[in-house]
């Protein structure tokens, strides 16, 4: 974004202090401190999302419930769910019908409202509920499928990749041929009738061209490290995909890949400084592709103004941030 761009925008960080805001393309931070702005300040916030059709409006995920923040009220307002004892770990909407809202939880469940959050239906998501390394399996990610309005796909950390071709109602769990069943991220690119998957692992980035049903390992000789994290694809048609990569979960050090070809070849993305940890969430929007925010788990963030290649720190440094997002507002 360059000095003449004239659109409004607002930087949202998810931390274990509560949802962060930031008017100032990341340069300068606050947040809601006051009991009648609707969510208490050290709030354990796992999740955000904004809407492009609801401009100024922010979903919340946390520990204790789902919230809403809108411009308009300059609140959170509580949104009552069967998910009030489960942490909501991820929350996304229809990117055609913002009233159609997923979340995910920890345990790994699944919850669908189809109107606006009235009410909801726990999805018959049978997902593993004990791992001897994390002891509780959880989502992380949820994604529409761009080409197939009912078909919703799901990560889940740690038991696999799984589908959805009836809007959330049955699921198939896709492994074949990942190395590693703890999954992070998922991106799709389709050409014509090609269609090509990438998600991130615990043990490197794997590729579908079977819709998942096989999966094959990346070499991402770039890296030293291979656990991999928050994978985007640019809100472009470039074809262009950053992966987020450090020497363990949570981890010390990390830094990120720039791919311009949807995996097909990576380079070390410049960084101004080494990372303190790994890079967690990195958040990208169709309003300008170029502007990316990232953030690392103990804070640290990180903007770029060219589409991910050459990334600057922002100064202010928030604790523990589990997502970024970023979105135009009125």
């Amino acid at each position: 974004m360059d000095e003449t761009t004239i659109m409004k925008f607002k930087a949202y960080a998810a931390t274990m202090q509560g949802v962060w805001f930031s008017e100032t393309e990341g340069v300068h931070w606050s947040r809601l401190i006051t009991p009648t702005q609707g969510l208490y300040n050290e709030a354990r916030v796992w999740s955000v999302h904004t809407h492009r059709e609801r401009p100024g409006e922010l979903l919340a995920g946390t520990d204790q419930g789902l919230y809403r923040y809108t411009e308009q009220t300059g609140r959170f307002n509580y949104i009552p769910s069967p998910m009030d004892d489960l942490h909501i770990l991820q929350v996304t909407c229809d990117p055609n019908d913002p009233n159609t809202i997923v979340c995910g939880t920890r345990p790994s469940e699944i919850f669908i409202s189809e109107n606006n959050g009235e009410s909801w239906t726990r999805s018959n998501f049978d997902s593993a509920t004990e791992c001897w390394f994390i002891n509780t399996p959880r989502v992380t990610s949820i994604n529409f499928d761009p080409k197939v309005h009912d078909t919703i796909w799901v990560t889940v950390e740690i038991d696999g990749v799984f589908r959805s071709d009836d809007r959330g109602k049955t699921w198939q769990l896709l492994t074949k041929g990942l190395r590693d069943n703890d999954t992070h991220d998922l991106i799709f690119q389709d050409i014509g009738a090609k269609r090509t998957i990438l998600v991130s692992t615990e043990d490197g980035i794997h590729r579908s061209e079977d819709n998942g049903s096989s999966w094959k390992h990346l070499a991402t000789p770039e890296s030293p490290f291979v656990y991999f994290r928050s994978l985007i694809r640019r809100a472009d048609d470039s074809g262009v995909v950053i992966a987020s990569v450090g020497d363990k979960p949570s981890g010390e050090t990390g830094m990120l890949l720039f791919s311009p070809d949807f995996g097909q070849t990576w380079t070390e993305a410049t960084m101004p400084q080494p990372v303190n940890s790994t890079i967690w969430s990195i958040a990208t929007n169709s309003a300008d592709p170029l502007l990316l925010f990232a953030a690392t788990i103990f804070g640290q963030i990180f903007r770029s103004r060219d589409g991910g290649e050459t990334w600057e720190k922002m100064p202010r440094e928030l604790g523990e941030i589990r997502q970024i997002a970023w979105a135009p507002i009125p």
